[in-house]
């Protein structure tokens, strides 16, 4: 009797067991990102199905991580918080590693880098003094808001210059292709598509950022400070999809990306 109880624990502990594995390789991932376009990284397209860079390589690193993953749009100034909430699983959505940041979530390895670099028209001859903030005095700039970008604008340039923040990056290079913003901030590899197209054809790039603490360390996928289980599943699975080729095989699709990211080693 007491060996049959017994065989019936074991046997009911190992049916538990293989359920809760079972579960966990079906759980789908909620992938935080952006909900505003940000070609050639993230776009939705007219059927509404999201392409581009960041998103070609979050489902590589998914892959490669044995997780299923699902993209799930956020507003920008709400994506930490939708972290922490529960409401997704981590952000993959070109979010630059900084101090600040850093107190809020963790964050893996860096998956790509970018020059930083100020836009403005080719007519305006004004040269962009990052120490002195009142070389811009009576300008606008425009940056996306709650980034490194809006933060370091204002930290620059906020005592002379009126520093105009937007929901998405789009929307400020309307504002400036209207005339509406004198200057917008951002990496190069973003504002890259823009100064090509026929919209931004009277546009340059006027200055490139220095280096400053605000600039962070590169762009890296974040989770919440007590999930270390998904933070050692996207290291490893950066790492792979990095030194299998599969990393440049992604950049290869986009040509505009030539020359423009600096990736990482390991």
């Amino acid at each position: 009797m007491k060996k049959s109880l017994f065989g019936s624990i074991v046997a009911g502990a190992i049916m538990a067991a293989t359920a809760f594995a079972a579960q966990a390789e079906d759980k789908v991932y909620k992938v935080g990102m952006d909900q505003t376009d940000y070609p050639p990284f993230a776009t939705k397209d007219t059927s509404g199905k999201w392409t581009g860079w960041e998103v070609d390589l979050a489902m590589a690193v998914c892959e490669a991580a044995k997780i299923k993953c699902e993209l799930f749009p956020t507003a920008w100034d709400g994506i930490i918080p939708a972290l922490q909430e529960g409401k997704i699983d981590f952000i993959f959505a070109s979010m630059t590693i900084n101090d600040d940041r850093k107190q809020q979530v963790n964050f893996t390895h860096f998956y790509y880098d970018s020059t930083t670099i100020i836009i403005g028209p080719k007519s305006d001859a004004t040269k962009i003094d990052f120490d002195n903030p009142e070389s811009m005095k009576g300008k606008i700039m425009g940056a996306q808001n709650a980034t490194i970008h809006s933060k370091f604008l204002q930290k620059r340039f906020g005592s002379a210059a009126e520093i105009k923040t937007y929901d998405g990056l789009d929307t400020a290079l309307a504002d400036l292709a209207a005339g509406r913003v004198d200057y917008v901030q951002e990496g190069r590899s973003t504002l890259s598509p823009f100064l090509k197209s026929d919209a931004g054809k009277d546009y340059e790039e006027k200055a490139v950022v220095p280096q400053d603490p605000i600039m962070g360390e590169g762009v890296g996928a974040a989770v919440r400070k007590d999930d270390q289980d998904t933070l050692d599943k996207l290291n490893a699975a950066i790492k792979e999809v990095v030194t299998s080729g599969k990393y440049d095989e992604i950049t290869k699709k986009y040509p505009e990306l030539d020359g423009m990211l600096i990736k990482p080693t390991f």
